[in-house]
């Protein structure tokens, strides 16, 4: 890369200093020969020889350029200037003529076009063509050549001075090229990364097309789901209903006596029912939360009442256990924004799983102001949850995978939807159990803020 960089810049040298030089000693020659128009051609033969020669070979030398033989044009250009000159000294020249000083011109030429050198080459050269033109135009004695001296010495230290100029060009030259491939190599890269970075694009693209796709098959899904949902809820509620309220209604004796084993059996049928039921209820709230389409209509109340409601509903489900139901309130109950029925809601499911889960002892339900919020737990001393389980309980129809616990009865829903409905209210549900230690389900709500006084 540095040796095509420099031959490129020697080209361009070449072609920049070739025609100026010619130029100047066309100009000079024709000059020459309007300031002597009656003289014959033998008196003027190394003016024409510096007209033709000239021209010639700076014609041949730019053909060598182009054919990428720098080093011969280049060579060639010196030669024949050299040649000129001399021939033109032969001629011309006078003691105290400044004719050698035309050497000097291109010893500086030839360090840069053709070699670091090729300067004290050159004025080597200059010195035997000096004395060769001396010689030839039988002007040769110690005292022409004397004359000679200082044209040579000056020649000789600009010569040192070439040589040097030219290590300092040749250096410039390498580190250029050196910059220059290094600012190809980082182009190249940069295209690289920039071809990499297009295919890229396109293949997020074409993942972000994927991905909205997916995301509204998801969403139809969903919605159909919910449909479906509602749907089947609407179909499957009504006769559920009325199989339980006939069976309530013949278990009472409301077409008649029965005897003990046919109640047992309507009442199994009316416990069913409900259970089905629930199932439907908790299906249709998942499938609502899921789809957006779940509200809440918050308002400020006392939680007192909600507890209450939701402690009586829970008792109705120990009927026939030794379990006994606790309350710890506090002395002045806090005021929280919810919505009365969906907190409720959560406080049953977490009542009803502890009663599901706790065959002695008791169920405590707890409610304790703390600073800006209020911690409301239901703590049983039931079966009880593995700490690898703690997530699991949470997520849709996960159940404990503990033979305990797998005894009892659920869909898997009540867990999920209540921290479906303890989020929608700004708060979170933590838990805390172990095997044989019961469970303890903290919902953390935030309290609201206190007006500021006008």
């Amino acid at each position: 890369m540095i040796q095509s960089y420099a031959e490129q810049l020697r080209a361009d040298s070449i072609a920049l200093v070739g025609p100026f030089t010619t130029a100047i000693f066309v100009f000079s020659g024709l000059i020459a020969l309007a300031g002597a128009p009656a003289q014959t051609l033998a008196a003027t033969w190394s003016i024409w020889m510096l007209l033709i020669v000239s021209a010639l070979a700076t014609i041949i030398s730019r053909r060598l350029i182009q054919t990428e033989r720098q080093v011969w044009g280049a060579f060639l250009f010196v030669a024949a200037k050299l040649f000129i000159i001399t021939c033109v000294m032969i001629q011309f020249w006078q003691p105290g003529s400044n004719l050698p000083l035309l050497y000097s011109y291109f010893i500086v030429v030839s360090s840069i076009l053709i070699d670091l050198s090729m300067g004290f080459f050159v004025w080597g050269l200059s010195v035997v063509l000096m004395g060769l033109a001396l010689q030839l135009s039988d002007q040769f004695n110690w005292e022409s050549a004397s004359s000679l001296l200082p044209v040579i010495g000056m020649n000789l230290m600009l010569a040192v001075a070439s040589f040097l100029s030219a290590i300092d060009w040749k250096m410039s030259v390498e580190s250029v090229s050196v910059l220059q491939q290094k600012a190809q190599n980082r182009r190249d890269e940069l295209f690289k990364i920039q071809e990499e970075l297009t295919a890229t694009n396109a293949k997020l693209k074409h993942l972000n097309k994927q991905l909205d796709d997916a995301r509204q098959a998801a969403i139809d899904e969903r919605d159909m789901r919910a449909r479906f949902m509602n749907n089947v809820s609407h179909e499957l509620r009504t006769p559920l209903n009325a199989i339980v309220n006939f069976a309530y209604i013949l278990a009472q004796g409301g077409r008649g006596p029965l005897n003990e084993g046919q109640v047992d059996y309507l009442t199994r049928i009316q416990q069913g029912g409900r259970h089905l039921l629930a199932v439907l209820n908790d299906l249709l709230d998942l499938a609502r939360i899921e789809s957006s389409q779940f509200s809440l209509d918050l308002e400020l109340t006392d939680l007192c009442d909600i507890c209450e409601e939701a402690m009586n509903n829970a008792a109705g489900l120990l009927i026939e256990q030794d379990v006994a139901l606790r309350r710890e309130y506090p002395e002045e109950w806090p005021w929280v924004m919810v919505d009365k029925m969906r907190f409720k809601q959560a406080l049953i499911n977490l009542l009803g799983n502890a009663a599901k889960y706790t065959d002695e002892g008791h169920i405590t339900l707890r409610v304790q102001p703390e600073d800006d919020r209020l911690l409301v737990s239901v703590i049983d001393s039931g079966v009880g949850i593995a700490p690898e389980y703690h997530e699991a309980i949470f997520q849709e129809f996960r159940q404990v995978d503990d033979t305990p616990a797998r005894r009892r009865v659920g869909t898997g829903l009540g867990l999920p939807i209540t921290r479906h409905l303890v989020e929608r209210h700004g708060g979170r549900i933590t838990l805390n159990s172990a095997p044989g230690e019961g469970s303890d389900f903290t919902i953390i709500l935030p309290l609201p803020k206190p007006a500021k006084e006008t």
